[in-house]
């Protein structure tokens, strides 16, 4: 049993953003979903702005004065929790007066207000606006990041999931309108966590992240709810058509072009996002949205690894013994004894869509939906990885920054994947409502599929340090002692050394998970402005099913590799590159036993059965609410694991089983201190 109190104050002073230069509009609407902050300008004026970049933590106001940096706003904040944004310029006539009240802007976030007062605790919402999202194909992990104690976790240079105030992902539950996602993790991996790089923005219209919890959450959600609603023809009263097209220049070149990969970009990319809507039938009742996306980029990024190993000489260039800095006689300069750096070329691309039909007939308190999104994402990206011994028989041209040694021992490592993740559902609901009671039923099956080919391919060197045979390493080295090569004294030399491959290996990853879930809930007095007893009950069914296999195949090693690598042309390589798109794998000699038996032991299939049920009370003063809940939790499951004799498979799937059912009470008990913000105290078990 746990009891946490928290208090939100609603001016709160400092909070941490993450919002780039862009369009001022778009700016301020960012600001404030990143402090609840209200705030009223001018929008004609606005959209002609740029904003200055904002990042990191700080006070609010201070903030915002840097958001609009030399822009013609100053900041009213008379009353603190809804700031106005006034024209320096202005004149105080009556005509001006007027020209302000017709161009103002209120940033009000109606949607998130409505869903803040309507939960009895800590929840903060973003909303999707397709003007503020211009360029970029921009994910729901991107959205959330911009909400506070959400922290992306990110994959290159994009988040991939999100944690919440530091909790794991996997200890999340993420649901599209009520219904559990399916996901499949990192290289094909099965976890909780759902991988919210592959959920486009534009398909939903408000997603919430819930941070205390019911007896109405799932019991799952020890991190948070992630919940996200679809976008709605009924926003909109009538059409509604948004298009966007734009081009990508990435700065960063790396080794594209170079690898000897056809149809890798160096630098362009480019993207579209289209949303269409209507309401349609003889009073409107049916309306229709639809969204797209269509995105090629390149990333090109390259990295520099440091092990905890280094050389150090006398004044006289010879190294000491033992080869420590505590030794006397140490010159005071380090010098590596790993230079280790690789660069990765990755062309991406995304493509799909969403369509949902809703059914709204006035006057009966109806409402009906069925919604289909499918999306693929697909990776071709290579990975250079060199990595050099250098040895300690001698030093040239030592600095504190720079130096020379012999290369002792080279490795070159190639990978080369060509991954798809393919992100597909159908969902549906109808739902009924009075003037006191609520009933949904919800139904969807959502499934993802991951499929990988990899080639991986070592192999390394011992060069000769004899006479001309000799191929030296020059360097630099940082006050962190982070080393990087600049130069290799001879390439051709290096590569005609004698490479011998290591490890020959490719692997067909396929991946499935799949699940089908029906939930039905019911509420009654449970309106914002209902006040006395109500309650909220419902149960839910869900099944998952998810398969994870990889055909391995494996090749003896060693034999001579230099024919399968070349030389890029390219400035400063790190060393050889291996050819894998012309690579002869029909010449490797495959390990058919080792092939079996780890193609066997990569073999698991997992499939787990919910039914959970629950009632919530509650009773609501003018400024205060009592819930008193519980949950059960219901499951039962089954993992397929490949047996083994302790190392090695022996062909044979053993079946392990088991399941609990988990009573989860909780008690929540909120005041509401008028222009001062909400005190919550909760009381939860078995979370």
């Amino acid at each position: 049993m746990c009891l946490i109190p928290t208090l939100s104050i609603a001016q709160d002073k400092q909070s941490t953003f993450a919002i780039p230069a862009q369009k001022l509009t778009a700016a301020l609407m960012a600001f404030s979903r990143q402090t609840g902050l209200h705030i009223a300008f001018d929008g004609k004026v606005a959209d002609n702005l740029r904003s200055a970049p904002l990042y990191g933590k700080m006070d609010n106001f201070s903030a915002l004065h840097k958001l609009l940096g030399t822009n013609i706003f100053k900041i009213d904040a008379s009353n603190q929790n809804f700031i106005t944004l006034r024209a320096k310029t202005a004149q105080k006539t009556k005509t001006s007066e007027q020209a302000r009240e017709d161009n103002l802007t209120v940033q009000g976030h109606r949607r998130e207000l409505r869903t803040k007062r309507n939960f009895a605790g800590v929840v903060d919402t973003a909303t999707y606006d397709d003007l503020s999202n211009l360029g970029g194909a921009t994910s729901i992990a991107q959205m959330l990041t911009q909400l506070p104690g959400v922290t992306g976790i990110r994959n290159g240079d994009e988040p991939r999931y999100i944690s919440v105030r530091g909790v794991s992902s996997d200890l999340n539950q993420t649901t599209l309108d009520g219904i559990t996602l399916a996901s499949i993790s990192d290289g094909g991996s099965i976890r909780r966590r759902v991988n919210l790089q592959n959920i486009p923005a534009e398909m939903t219209g408000e997603d919430s992240i819930y941070k205390t919890f019911t007896a109405e959450q799932d019991g799952g959600a020890i991190g948070a709810v992630i919940d996200m609603n679809p976008r709605s023809a009924f926003d909109h009263k009538g059409l509604y058509k948004y298009i966007n097209a734009y081009g990508i220049y990435s700065t960063e070149k790396g080794s594209a072009g170079a690898n000897r990969i056809p149809g890798m970009s160096p630098h362009l990319g480019q993207g579209a996002k289209a949303v269409f809507s209507d309401r349609f039938g003889k009073n409107n009742e049916f309306g229709i949205m639809t969204s797209f996306r269509y995105q090629k980029r390149t990333r090109n990024t390259s990295r520099t690894w440091q092990e905890d190993s280094y050389n150090y000489y006398d004044t006289k260039g010879k190294i000491l013994k033992p080869n420590a800095s505590t030794t006397p006689g140490w010159n005071g300069m380090t010098a590596p004894r790993y230079v280790d750096g690789g660069s990765y070329s990755n062309d991406l691309n995304t493509l799909g869509g969403a369509a949902r039909l809703e059914w709204r007939p006035k006057n009966t308190g109806l409402s009906a939906s069925v919604m289909g999104y499918a999306y693929q994402r697909w990776e071709d990206s290579f990975m250079e990885h060199n990595e050099y011994l250098l040895d300690d028989t001698g030093i040239w041209n030592q600095t504190p920054t720079s130096g020379r040694e012999y290369i002792y021992r080279a490795r070159t490592i190639g990978r080369k994947d060509n991954w798809k993740m393919n992100t597909n559902g159908i969902l549906g609901n109808l739902n009924w409502h009075d003037n006191i009671s609520t009933l949904k039923l919800r139904a969807g099956y959502t499934w993802e599929d991951y499929f990988n080919h990899e080639p991986y391919v070592t192999a390394r060197v011992y060069p000769s340090e004899k006479g001309n045979k000799a191929v030296f390493a020059d360097y630099t080295i940082d006050k962190e002692r982070v080393a990087t090569l600049t130069d290799i004294s001879d390439m051709n030399k290096l590569l005609n050394s004698g490479y011998t491959f290591q490890t020959v290996q490719q692997e067909y990853d396929r991946d499935h998970e799949g699940v089908a879930n029906v939930r039905l809930d019911y509420t009654r007095n449970l309106n914002p402005d209902s006040h006395g007893f109500g309650f909220a009950s419902g149960f839910e069914w869900r099944s998952l099913d998810a398969t994870n296999s990889s055909n391995q195949l494996w090749y003896n090693p060693g034999g001579d590799a230099t024919s399968s690598m070349f030389i890029p042309d390219m400035k400063n390589p790190n060393g050889p590159f291996f050819d894998l798109t012309h690579f002869a794998w029909d010449k490797q000699t495959l390990d058919a036993y080792k092939s079996r038996s780890y193609t066997q032991l990569a073999y698991f299939r997992y499939k787990e059965q919910l039914f959970d049920g629950y009632v919530s009370l509650h009773y609501k003063w003018r400024h205060s609410q009592l819930i008193a809940g519980v949950r059960a939790d219901a499951v039962n499951f089954n993992a397929f694991i490949p047996e083994t004799d302790g190392a090695n498979a022996t062909g044979k799937i053993n079946k392990k089983n088991g399941g609990y059912i988990n009573p989860l009470p909780s008690l929540t008990f909120v005041h509401e201190f008028p222009r001062r913000g909400f005190l919550t105290l909760e009381a939860i078990s078995g979370h």
